[in-house]
């Protein structure tokens, strides 16, 4: 039986990731940052149907090709409840702060995810994590074999406590109580950086956990 695999591109704003977890020909965008253009030839070389967008949260750099990417391949949008409204307002998602000359801006997201439930969408099984802290609506989605975490953990880091919605404690309780929990051998997918693993992470214990 097919396995879900995931295909990582390095995005051209501040070196965001967004990934195509894909299986048996189908599979999901999560967190479709700036260049559309190489999301578009990803898909294509790996010839996979898209169905779906996943995100880890609604920062800036992990929306900007939102629109283009639910357009093109005419997807639903899946993002969490506590930033449902971030899609659309340019103080929430940090583009103001970062004083973007094109802010992201696109339609409300068709899907709000439910807390520790598992998903099927395009073949895949995949559990939605709230691993808030970075932002308010953090979330991460494991799928057994890896977790793709969006910017809770990284490589050797973790991620910043001081923009809008962040909470340090929040933060904390996402890496020690949630990521940290999962299995040791379980690869890490970060929002930026390269991959890791939940134990390499969890031995370095940078935030205390």
């Amino acid at each position: 039986m097919a396995k879900a695999e995931i295909k990582r591109i390095v995005m051209d704003m501040v070196d965001e990731n967004c990934y195509i977890v894909y299986k048996d020909g189908r599979g999901v965008i999560v967190d479709p940052g700036e260049g559309f253009d190489r999301i578009q030839k990803a898909v294509e070389e790996l010839n996979v149907k898209i169905e779906a967008i996943l995100l880890t949260h609604a920062h800036f750099d992990h929306i900007m090709s939102l629109d283009e990417c639910r357009k093109y391949y005419g997807v639903p949008v899946y993002i969490s409840g506590h930033e449902r409204d971030w899609l659309q307002n340019p103080d929430f998602n940090g583009s103001t702060l970062f004083r973007l000359r094109r802010p992201p801006m696109t339609d409300p997201a068709e899907f709000e995810f439910e807390e520790n439930k598992k998903y099927e969408i395009a073949g895949l099984s995949f559990t939605v994590l709230p691993t808030p802290g970075h932002s308010p609506g953090g979330v991460s989605f494991d799928f057994g074999k890896f977790v793709v975490v969006g910017d809770a953990l990284f490589r050797s880091g973790f991620g910043r406590y001081d923009l809008y919605g962040s909470d340090y404690d929040a933060l904390k309780n996402s890496l020690g109580n949630v990521l940290f929990k999962l299995d040791g051998a379980k690869i890490v997918y970060p929002g930026h950086g390269d991959e890791t693993t939940i134990e390499r992470e969890r031995g370095l214990n940078l935030i205390g956990c």
